[in-house]
């Protein structure tokens, strides 16, 4: 981890780091609506380390949202028109005391991601307990008054994700990639899917993520999924 911890804290003193964007795909107008920003550095190191490093450090949130402010930075002005930009936050940024003041000085600074980006809360255990603290639910809040869309990130098939949607309302739902996984093999996998499907709200628009063949795309087409990512569609790029 030596090595590897000082390469990141290099690449967090000198921000080299920069955003590829992943397309989501409506499956009823076979056309993309949004894209996903991650996270890339160079050297090449993975994101999940780069944020773990950061916690240890005790500056996630500031390296948190400098991966924000570049990745809606680098997302070309002329997208927002067209497409929805998802970006990802943890719960613990979301709760800090300064969100307040830096979203609404990146509402000011481009004008343009209004009523365009979606705020993915990362489903890291680690902030689990931040879901129920009154704070978490009164920046969500204060996202919807800002006109930002929000979605629930990484969600598995269960009665918990089920109870989370209902109590927080979200925009969107992405389902975790390990929910696709020869999804069009797994009888039990296309039930819980479409048990998920009926018991959402109506406005709540579901995204299946880790489509990786056309099998699987079809499957999810077919159950009325609304929206699917991965690289069957089309793998992380620069714009």
């Amino acid at each position: 981890m030596g090595e590897a911890a000082l390469n990141i804290s290099n690449i967090m003193r000198q921000r080299l780091f920069f955003h590829e964007y992943q397309p989501l795909w409506n499956t009823e107008t076979e056309e993309i609506f949004a894209y996903e920003a991650l996270i890339r550095t160079s050297p090449i190191i993975n994101p999940v380390l780069i944020f773990h490093f950061g916690r240890e450090r005790g500056v996630l949130y500031e390296f948190d949202i400098a991966s924000i402010t570049n990745a809606i930075k680098e997302y070309p002005e002329s997208y927002y028109q067209k497409y929805h930009l998802f970006i990802n936050i943890f719960p613990s940024t979301l709760v800090h005391p300064d969100f307040p003041t830096l979203i609404r000085g990146l509402l000011q600074d481009y004008p343009m991601i209004s009523g365009k980006v979606v705020f993915e809360i990362n489903e890291e255990p680690l902030e689990s307990m931040i879901w129920d603290a009154d704070t978490f639910v009164e920046r969500i809040n204060l996202l919807r008054e800002l006109e930002f869309l929000i979605a629930l990130d990484d969600l598995r098939l269960s009665s918990v994700s089920v109870k989370k949607i209902l109590k927080y309302s979200p925009d969107f739902v992405k389902l975790d990639r390990s929910c696709s996984r020869h999804l069009a093999h797994s009888i039990n996998k296309q039930k819980a899917i479409h048990s998920l499907l009926t018991k959402s709200e109506d406005n709540v628009v579901i995204v299946l993520e880790g489509i990786e063949n056309e099998e699987d795309l079809k499957t999810a087409s077919h159950l009325g999924i609304p929206a699917v990512q991965g690289y069957y569609i089309s793998r992380p790029h620069r714009l």
